[in-house]
């Protein structure tokens, strides 16, 4: 595929998209510019650091280790459609 037939593809999408789309696809666009495929967020020392400040409920933590550990990395299989 060439290069400008890639960007012909592109700009006929992007004429399909609502105005707020093509706000997105340009913040992406130049996220992946930057190097960045990620959206900014908050380091998880900084949260480390904060943690105490959250006020969970008695055994709170102990419910959401066992959630995490009993459904995370599961694959449902007709999950997706």
């Amino acid at each position: 595929m060439t290069i400008d037939s890639v960007r012909d593809r592109l700009l006929d999408e992007l004429n399909h998209l609502t105005p707020v789309q093509q706000e997105k696809l340009l913040d992406y666009a130049r996220q992946m510019q930057q190097g960045s495929t990620l959206p900014p967020g908050t380091p998880g020392e900084r949260l480390v650091e904060l943690a105490g400040q959250f006020r969970f409920p008695q055994g709170g933590l102990d419910e959401m280790m066992q959630a995490i550990e009993e459904d995370c990395e599961r694959i449902d299989w007709d999950g997706w459609a």
